[in-house]
């Protein structure tokens, strides 16, 4: 814009606020002081009227230029609502932010079976302890461990409803009444099973929900952890596609070297961590070192949204491309593939898309009124 129309602007709004604290001393009975003529016509041209306005401004010494004084209070108030929802261009500091935490989660998401395997060694150790030696103790003869005649083996667990994270009511009511409840399928035959008589009872809600809590954390530091939720439904459901794959992905070619709660949820959430840790710091950091506060204002929190959304979507792109690949290659057991989706990242990516969309959506609702409505605003 050209830099006469905020000469002009501000010699005008200068001029307004001489005569409104004129006529309001007038009307409080006292004399104003003399305000200089105005040697302006009727009709001048734009570069008349800048002229004489550069000679008031001379005449005056007004040298800054402060457009912010020409609004309401509440006028200005709202231009800085606007202003603090406008979007934050990236830099290219913000791009290698994004590059580095893009990095970092792709080399995770390589090295994702190493990594689970150190994972599960180092919560490994964590059953020696006392502690973890105490609650095992206090988990033993619940019904939610029967393995009898079906319900035995290495993959027990994702026959037994109890062991399920997604059916704590099945679960704590199982404890309660000192009942095993499972399903039981013989060639294509549903069998309801309900053992009872040699589990401990327990009288109220909240001791059996310490109890299972104790029983599952002894479980899942174990190398075949806990299934992913959700594990027992499938495999009671009357479909053998369904019954097989909940067995198979939980069973693994290895003890531990299936898809369980530890492989699938705990290990591949170690890389969302890393990516929020690291973006995060670098926003905050440049925050503080503008303006000595790391706290976030609408504007940069947005910008924050941005830039994790863009890593973990990168982050996810590539964990889908590597499931496929070994779904493509590994004709025999492609549901082990599965192993390789890291959940936690496409479900951080969820939360933040809406979180951008909302964002846009805000700065859309946030316009800036026109001149027009100024007017019609200042007349009324």
């Amino acid at each position: 814009m050209d830099d006469t129309v905020d000469r002009n602007l501000d010699t005008i709004s200068r001029r307004l606020a001489e005569l409104e604290t004129a006529t309001d001393t007038a009307l409080a009975g006292g004399v104003p002081d003399r305000l200089p003529q105005n040697d302006i016509a009727a009709h001048v041209s734009h570069a008349e009227l800048t002229a004489a306005n550069d000679r008031l401004r001379t005449q005056r010494g007004w040298t800054d230029i402060d457009l912010d004084a020409a609004l309401t209070p509440d006028q200005r108030a709202g231009f800085d609502r606007w202003r603090a929802r406008q979007r934050i261009p990236w830099d290219h500091e913000d791009v290698l932010a994004v590059g580095f935490a893009t990095v970092l989660g792709v080399a995770a998401l390589w090295y994702d079976t190493a990594i689970d395997g150190a994972v599960a060694q180092g919560l490994g150790a964590t059953r020696d302890t006392g502690w973890m030696r105490a609650w095992e103790r206090a988990g033993k003869r619940l019904p939610i461990d029967y393995t009898g005649p079906g319900f035995g083996g290495r993959a027990h667990r994702v026959r037994s409803p109890g062991h399920d994270l997604g059916r704590p009511f099945e679960a704590l009511r199982q404890i309660r009444s000192g009942e095993f409840r499972g399903v039981l399928w013989d060639y294509g035959d549903k069998h309801p099973v309900t053992v009872g008589g040699r589990f401990r009872e327990v009288d109220s809600l909240g001791e059996a929900l310490v109890l299972w809590a104790q029983h599952l954390a002894a479980d899942v530091v174990t190398p075949m952890s806990l299934p992913l939720p959700g594990s027992s439904w499938l495999y009671e459901q009357d479909n053998r596609a369904l019954r097989t794959f909940a067995h198979e992905v939980y069973l693994g070619t290895s003890a531990g070297n299936g898809l369980n709660v530890r492989s699938g949820i705990l290990t591949p959430s170690l890389s969302v961590i890393t990516t929020e840790v690291i973006l995060r710091t670098h926003v905050h950091a440049r925050a503080y070192a503008s303006s000595g506060s790391a706290r976030l204002d609408e504007r940069e929190q947005a910008r924050r949204n941005e830039l994790l959304l863009a890593a973990h979507s990168l982050v996810g792109v590539a964990s889908a491309g590597k499931t496929l690949a070994r779904m493509i290659v590994f004709d025999d057991r492609k549901g082990m593939a599965l192993r390789h989706m890291n959940v936690p990242v496409l479900l951080r990516m969820g939360c933040l898309a809406i979180q951008v969309a909302n964002d846009r959506r805000t700065r859309n609702m946030a316009v800036a009124q026109d001149w027009e409505a100024l007017a019609v605003e200042l007349l009324q």
